[in-house]
């Protein structure tokens, strides 16, 4: 049984003044990176079938950029509440819950966390996903076996 997670750090944000974190949009760069990096995923050999996004608002929009060009419809995007401001031992759960039907999930997060959670499976040190960026974890088991150190890093991604 093979699982495949694809961990993608949201593209950049804007930081405007009187705008809560959570509500911060992706600026013109991070718009262009989103862009970029759904391309380098829709031509990647495996896609991801379900995609799952912390709710901010510039995770979101990273997460819809990539639905557009793998086909996903975006009302098909999953919001999970834990993804926003988690470690990995917040963000473990999510995937340990999976249902089995899906073989590979797309998590849209933030850093720190998405970058130590990405460390964490693989048991790799990982220094930074940058904006955008993308890590390709395998598994060998079900999504409710998955703990530290059980993947593999397949393929990694950045602008």
């Amino acid at each position: 049984m093979i699982k495949d997670l694809f961990l993608i750090r949201h593209a950049e944000s804007n930081h405007p003044s009187g705008v809560k974190d959570f509500d911060r949009p992706l600026n013109d760069k991070g718009y262009m990176e989103a862009r970029e990096m759904s391309d380098k995923l829709a031509n990647y050999k495996l896609q991801p079938e379900l995609l799952i996004s912390s709710p901010a608002k510039r995770a979101l929009s990273t997460a819809t950029i990539f639905a557009e060009k793998l086909h996903i419809p975006a009302h098909q995007i999953q919001p999970e509440n834990m993804i926003y401001e988690a470690n990995a031992s917040l963000l473990l759960p999510i995937i340990n819950y999976l249902p089995e039907q899906y073989n590979r999930v797309a998590l849209f997060g933030h850093n720190p966390g998405i970058t130590e959670f990405a460390g964490y499976l693989s048991g790799t040190y990982i220094r930074n996903i940058p904006t955008a960026g993308i890590i390709h974890i395998r598994f060998t088991t079900e999504w409710k076996m998955i703990s530290a150190g059980s993947g593999e890093i397949k393929w990694e991604a950045s602008t």
